[in-house]
């Protein structure tokens, strides 16, 4: 091991000269030490900044997803409520009842269909044309049909009728209802 006396003894036999150039290269190489750890800790500074940004992103991704999924499985509760409470709902009746209420007399046949819907919902759509009605008969139909929850307007395509002030109207309108289940009808 190197003792402490050897360094001074080897320091004090130096001339100036070569005392000189072995100071200059031990602060040389100190500089260079410093500017290499104070580089190198710049370096990592910005590498943790770059993932604490990465993260916080993916944090408010994830947030966003959450709050959506959440909402989504409020909304579902909401609709097997109602799908409960109202077993008996028929689509085609409660079009027939809003258009007698709303007074429109200017429609053609309608087709219920339907169709798979989401995950344990079956889809029943029907399919509405309505010919040479004003817009104010159109405005009162939707805003009847907006207070029931249980049907939606899937399309709706206005054109401007052969009459004056008339349009024609083609839309569908939709409902859930719960998909039966085979197996636990048979228990």
């Amino acid at each position: 091991m190197i003792s402490l006396e050897f360094i001074q003894d080897y320091i004090a036999s130096l001339h100036q000269k070569e005392f000189n150039r072995v100071m200059i290269g031990y602060f040389t190489l100190s500089f260079i030490g410093v500017i290499f750890l104070l580089f190198r800790h710049h370096n990592l500074l910005n590498e943790a900044e770059q993932k604490f940004k990465t993260l916080n992103k993916a944090r408010a991704q994830v947030q966003v997803i959450l709050t959506e999924y959440d909402r989504i499985k409020t909304k579902k509760t909401e609709v097997d409520d109602q799908l409960t409470k109202d077993t008996t709902f028929y689509l085609v009746k409660f079009y027939q009842d809003l258009i007698a209420s709303v007074n429109i007399t200017s429609q053609n046949n309608s087709n219920l269909m339907s169709g798979v819907g989401p995950a344990g919902y079956t889809e029943e759509s029907l399919q509405i044309n309505f010919t040479q009605i004003t817009m104010q008969k159109l405005c009162e139909f939707l805003e009847a049909l907006q207070a029931t929850p249980r049907v939606t307007v899937k399309n709706l395509e206005i054109s401007k009728g052969s009459v004056e002030k008339k349009i024609n109207v083609s839309m569908s309108l939709a409902t859930l209802k719960p998909t039966v289940d085979k197996i636990s009808s048979n228990k």
